[in-house]
């Protein structure tokens, strides 16, 4: 097939994972208690947990340094986060790569390219990256997952809970959570396979919880008489559209929309199940596209398939023959 079509769209979803991501380079940590001990020394649950972990991450104040890592690949970014009372407010500054800024408000986001003096706005259409949890209720990935309190440990010198969560099925990944037990903020996690293996760190390398000026959430550059583009992305309905998915058990659907690519347009279907992830892209296909299982990158896999005149790629944070399973399970349908 023609993989300059998928692999840039696979590439520019897995830079994403990575800009928004971080990782823990700490080392020497202690593990100082079990799960029996932890619960009595607090009191909360596994899914009480989680709970806190969502609420955190949204109402706190904070700003840091976040690092992911993926094998040898490791990016940096700065952040501030500031909670106004109603809405969250954010400033997301990758420190490699070309200069860039992210600034949130609430659901708007504008990516700042101060090389082409252009500002470029849209609703945020992602599901929640770290240090926040996506919005599933505790008792929607428990029927998915099993959580547990396994101990406490440091990570750069905060005292922390241990989470770990087990799929209870093989089709997506199990993760561990490193939370704040004094605030309730996320500050270190991992992606792990079927046999314990960490496909990707993150963390905060440095961060101050509370007392943030909201002074830090203005950009970098001065901003007026740049170009104001409004990214078009237009809410579709897949069943008019003419197409029926099948996501995996409990991934919900987030948002479909029609997405302008480098080839023309395509549709685009994310789902999330509360922890990963996943999207599919649906546009016309080439005279030699063909099916096949794209290159792993970390925990996001990818699988394209040929279906008819259209090409439908499934890219996400789930094991490969989950991916796979999506691809195969797609279908036109009538309208």
């Amino acid at each position: 097939m023609q993989r300059g079509a998928v692999l840039p769209r696979w590439r520019t979803l897995a830079s994403a994972v990575c800009l928004f991501a971080l990782a823990s380079l700490a080392q020497g940590q202690e593990r100082t208690g079990g799960a029996a001990g932890a619960d009595a020394a607090d009191g909360r649950s596994p899914e009480q947990w989680l709970q806190v972990v969502q609420q955190a991450a949204r109402k706190l104040d904070y700003a840091g340094t976040m690092v992911y890592q993926q094998g040898t690949e490791v990016r940096m970014s700065r952040i501030v986060h500031v909670f106004d009372g109603k809405v969250s407010h954010e400033r997301l500054q990758p420190m490699d790569g070309r200069p860039r800024e992210f600034i949130r408000s609430a659901d708007e986001v504008k990516c700042l390219i101060p090389e082409a003096k252009r500002v470029v706005i849209e609703r945020k259409t992602r599901a929640e990256s770290f240090p926040g949890l996506a919005a599933a209720a505790p008792s929607e990935l428990l029927q998915h997952y099993s959580v547990k309190v396994v101990g406490r440990e440091r990570v750069g010198g905060f005292d922390c809970q241990v989470i770990e969560i087990q799929p209870r099925q093989g089709d997506r990944f199990g993760y561990r959570l490193w939370v704040d037990r004094t605030s309730g903020l996320l500050l270190r996690s991992q992606t792990v396979n079927e046999r314990g293996q960490v496909l990707e760190q993150m963390a905060f390398a440095d961060v101050r919880i509370g007392g943030i000026d909201r002074e830090q959430l203005k950009p970098s550059w001065p901003t007026e008489g740049w170009k104001v583009d409004e990214a078009a992305h237009r809410p579709v309905d897949l069943k008019e559209q003419g197409w029926r998915l099948v996501p995996p058990s409990g991934f919900k659907p987030l948002f479909t929309v029609r997405r302008p690519m480098a080839s023309g347009t395509a549709l685009q279907a994310v789902y999330s199940d509360g922890l990963a992830s996943l999207s599919v892209f649906i546009e016309p296909a080439s005279a030699s596209d063909a099916s096949e299982a794209l290159p792993q990158r970390g925990p996001i896999n990818a699988y394209a398939r040929r279906v008819g005149d259209a090409m439908v790629t499934v890219v996400g944070e789930i094991p490969a023959e989950t991916a796979r399973a999506v691809a195969q399970a797609a279908e036109r349908v009538s309208r």
